[in-house]
């Protein structure tokens, strides 16, 4: 368990989200609405950036590959099920992406 300190973002990052639909809070709304493109914006650099890729793998050393499948399954079913289709999109797509930049990690 000692990859918890490596994830203490992505879990905050959820729990945000989680806020923002349930409360409304702007500040929470205004993370999530900031946070999204910029993650779609590292993951898309972290795919197609040959550099890059094994920092992402040497980024996440130790933490489960589930954990991040996970994380990304409760940020797409929570902004999706509230009706936040935009920014559900774009987790899913970053889901996606991130998927891509751990196969290319591996070779």
């Amino acid at each position: 368990m000692s990859w918890i300190k490596h994830v203490l973002l992505d879990l905050a990052v959820t729990v945000v989200i989680i806020i923002a639909v349930l409360t409304g809070q702007a500040w929470a709304r205004w993370l999530v609405w900031i946070y999204t493109p910029f993650m779609l914006l590292l993951k898309v650099v972290a795919v197609f950036g040959a550099g890059l890729t094994a920092q992402v793998k040497r980024a996440g050393a130790g933490v489960p590959e589930w954990f991040y499948h996970l994380l990304y399954a409760i940020n797409v079913g929570v902004l999706l099920a509230f009706g936040w289709w935009l920014v559900g999109a774009g987790w899913a797509l970053i889901w996606g992406l991130s998927v891509l930049a751990e196969r290319r990690a591996r070779r």
